[in-house]
């Protein structure tokens, strides 16, 4: 199982294929916490790379979003959108896990999230 950590390294190594694979992964499916997680990560990273990062985007991320950000495209941040939706949504492990946390600062920074990529798109 990867990691966020883990594909974080191979972002360093692989690229905007990493990203669009973790984007596309969520499917329509169950979404597990790991994937999910990861797709978070992967979204943050296309909203970045469109001129619209988070506040605290580590600086290696924003080091690689300078690198190759202009690699990823509108399509990216639409399939970013509905990963982020996948991951919010009742077929979930991850929004089950902080709903039960009861913890809505996770929501909402998904909402600052989707806006950002909204804002991406025009």
């Amino acid at each position: 199982m990867t990691t966020r950590l883990d594909w974080l390294d191979e972002l360093e190594t692989e690229g905007t294929e990493v990203v669009r694979g973790a984007l596309a992964k969520p499917g329509n499916g169950y979404v597990e916490a790991p994937e999910g997680s990861i797709a978070i990560a992967a979204a943050s990273i296309a909203a970045a790379c469109q001129g619209n990062p988070s506040r605290d985007l580590p600086e290696n991320v924003a080091d690689w979003v300078t690198a190759h950000g202009a690699e990823l495209t509108p399509e990216d941040v639409e399939l970013a959108l509905e990963a982020v939706e996948r991951v919010a949504g009742e077929k979930s492990e991850l929004a089950e896990l902080w709903d039960d946390a009861d913890e809505p600062e996770w929501r909402e920074s998904l909402e600052d999230l989707s806006e950002r990529l909204c804002t991406a798109l025009g």
